[in-house]
């Protein structure tokens, strides 16, 4: 940017070098400036901001053969030349730190001159602001410490601000230094989780870091038992907030007597086994991120631990542990377009599921009148004369538009006023319905992150649990968005509960012959509750879907 008659602009490439004249300025005549000035319109700036740097001599140098020129002694390279008037002005952004400049009248010329055939100015300084911070490790156990350091392009003190270390996820400063250039300290989280943390320098103008993510290792642990509250097999799924593909760690699942609980696993976030329990024993269980032990070197070594199960091996370097845990059971139930009772077809869909498969743990059904009937006084009647849980639905008339936030957000609202009017209770769970697309749904394969946190966001505002129904296969139209949405707001996958209505089987399944708890996962982080493991149209009643979920769902008991 030029701002005075034949300057260079900030960043122009050098004029190819000149021959001075070997003879002194005093000896070109009289009519040559014998002062020049040089100032900058602000001594700091935030890292690219432009300074403005204008050099004044006393006279002009006109007619005279000479020029007023401005470098910068930091880089070493002429920013501006003018060969005409008394005032040679210039933007100029340079790297970060602290730059000094002059400005000469002298002969035209590319290198900074010799004082002897030149007038010099007084030297300015400006400082470019920027910050940066470094972490010793990204990724480390529980209860472990990491070595933070933050720097500055300038030296607070001199400038009179504090270089900080934040914690943007916590909210809160790490520490501060009020002079030099680098600021360290040390920080440790003794729980699971992701801290997002920067540098900062403090003033105006100010200037903070990109960010580095420290995450501490956490592992969580789901139990549950197929059938009835004790007796028969445990399905325990491990989950990790790293992949731990890449470490030196695996994740293992034990028992109360200490003993590994099927395998240790290596890959991905999730580690799925199986355990038994005998009837009248409720088992206690928990999960352990660290490292397998060495195999021994000597031959007795290798013969004891061939001889010992691997079940007997625990883990060694331990990161992380879940909570100890007993395992939930599975409840079974189905859901319906249709009132399952009182419905103005006149069709009791209640009494053929009692007759066909047993007497449902649970029944969807829809909050408001839209695709199908809203959930009526009298179903909620005989739910609670049969304790029976209600799982509360929400659809919209156009099953394509679950697109962007404000769209989720309305359809809470929408579904939480409808849950106060029928008297569902804050803390139970309201479910969105994310159909797959198709000839019904032609536009449902634009679910988007931003309409999965509308929902998140709508629903826990208003005091309830949000949960979503969709295709949870991983690489799906909704997975991929789930996991988009996880990932930017964790809170989504540990505050709302998953409906998955893939694998769907083919068949007919009774209450005492429903399949093994197996819904698809998303492949990332999420509560996986409920399964559809059954559409109507591939069941002997086509009015009702068949489905499984934990006792850990929060249902509506009227």
């Amino acid at each position: 940017m030029v701002l005075d008659g034949g300057a260079k602009g900030a960043g122009a490439a050098a004029p190819d070098p000149v021959v001075l004249p070997s003879i002194p300025m005093t000896s070109l005549g009289t009519a040559h400036p014998s002062r020049i000035e040089l100032k900058a319109d602000s001594g700091t700036l935030r890292n690219g901001q432009t300074a403005v740097l204008t050099a004044t001599a006393n006279t002009t140098v006109t007619g005279t053969g000479l020029s007023i020129e401005i470098f910068d002694d930091t880089a070493g390279m002429l920013v501006a030349a003018c060969a005409q008037g008394s005032r040679c002005a210039v933007g100029y952004t340079a790297n970060s730190g602290i730059h000094n400049f002059a400005a000469f009248v002298t002969p035209a010329t590319a290198q900074r001159p010799d004082k002897a055939i030149s007038l010099a100015s007084n030297q300015v300084s400006v400082g470019w602001l920027n910050s940066a911070i470094q972490v010793s490790k990204k990724v480390v156990g529980q209860g472990q410490a990491v070595t933070l350091t933050a720097s500055s392009t300038i030296d607070v003190r001199s400038s009179g601000r504090w270089l900080e270390i934040y914690d943007l996820t916590a909210g809160t400063r790490l520490t501060y230094c009020t002079r030099g250039t680098v600021c360290t300290t040390s920080f440790k989280q003794t729980t699971g989780g992701v801290h997002e943390i920067v540098g900062y320098v403090t003033g105006q103008p100010e200037a903070v870091s990109s960010p580095v993510y420290v995450t501490w290792l956490g592992v969580s642990l789901s139990a549950t038992s197929i059938g009835p509250n004790t007796g028969g097999t445990v399905y325990l799924k491990a989950t990790t907030n790293v992949d731990l593909t890449d470490t030196p760690w695996v994740v293992g699942v034990y028992d109360q007597q200490g003993h590994l609980v099927d395998h240790a696993c290596k890959t991905g976030t999730a580690c799925s086994v199986r355990g038994w329990m005998s009837t009248g024993v409720t088992p206690s269980y928990v999960a352990y991120i660290g490292a397998l032990p060495p195999a021994p070197s000597t031959l007795g070594g290798k013969l004891v631990h061939a001889a010992t199960s691997a079940a007997q091996l625990p883990l060694v370097d331990v990161q992380a542990k879940s909570d100890l845990i007993q395992p939930t059971h599975l409840l079974w139930g189905v859901d319906s377009c249709k009132a399952f009772t009182g419905d103005p077809s006149g069709h009791e869909v209640f009494w053929d599921v009692v007759r066909g498969f047993g007497t449902p743990n649970f029944w969807g059904r829809y909050l408001t009148d839209t695709v199908c009937p809203a959930l009526s006084s009298t179903e909620v009647a005989l739910a609670a004369q049969y304790h029976m849980g209600i799982l509360p639905i929400y659809n919209d008339y156009n099953c394509s538009n679950v697109s962007y936030y404000e769209t989720g957000r309305g359809y809470a609202v929408e579904a939480t006023a409808a849950a106060a009017r029928i008297g569902i209770p804050k803390g139970r769970l309201i479910v969105i319905d994310i159909e797959p697309p198709g000839a019904a749904c032609p536009g449902a394969a634009a679910v988007d992150s931003g309409f999965i946190e509308g929902w998140f966001d709508g629903v826990t505002h208003a005091g309830y649990v949000p949960g979503y129904y969709g295709n949870g296969t991983a690489g799906s139209e909704f997975a991929s968005a789930w996991c988009t949405a996880v990932a930017s707001a964790p809170n989504i996958a540990t505050g709302s509960d998953l409906w998955s209505f893939e694998p769907s089987l083919l068949g007919a399944y009774a209450k005492t012959g429903a399949p093994s708890y197996s819904p698809y996962d998303p492949g990332c982080a999420g509560n996986m509750e409920a399964w559809q493991y059954q559409i109507g149209s591939n069941s002997p009643d086509g009015d009702v879907d068949s489905d499984e979920a934990l006792s850990t769902l929060p249902l509506w008991y009227p």
